[in-house]
């Protein structure tokens, strides 16, 4: 007698999206950068959780090496995050490797609050500049 099985899904009902891109450091060290984008005002449980899957599945796919620093992009989340949402991946915070928040002006005040002052941007570039001398400062 076989055993049942029941089908399931892992997609979570949401109304949020995400991009992925990465970028290259002279030395070959992966920066990655994870944009989020909503218009709901409130988040639910769902869409919690997809920003938390979506940051780690981001931090842990080999390209075939793994992301050395990430940068999350909440310039286009109508929503704004408390500080107990997990948007950070575990392997990056344990492995310290760098991690930056892209907020828009207007949501620059609010976030200040929020998360660590020094996590914060608003310029992408300037941020992967600033990535990028780390890197340089760090294995040089």
């Amino acid at each position: 007698m076989p055993y049942s099985v029941i089908p399931v899904q892992l997609d979570l009902p949401t109304s949020l999206k995400h991009q992925c891109w990465l970028h290259t450091s002279r030395d070959g060290h992966l920066i990655g950068i994870i944009a989020f984008e909503g218009d709901a005002p409130e988040l639910n449980w769902y869409d919690l959780e997809y920003l938390r899957r979506r940051s780690d599945e981001f931090s842990v796919m080999a390209f075939p090496e793994y992301i050395s620093a990430l940068i999350i992009d909440l310039r286009h989340l109508e929503a704004r995050l408390e500080a107990d949402v997990p948007i950070f991946p575990w392997r990056l915070t344990e492995d310290d490797c760098p991690i930056r928040v892209l907020v828009s002006d207007e949501q620059r005040a609010y976030y200040s609050s929020v998360f660590e002052p020094a996590w914060l941007a608003w310029d992408l570039q300037a941020t992967l500049k600033d990535m990028r001398d780390f890197f340089d400062m760090r294995f040089h």
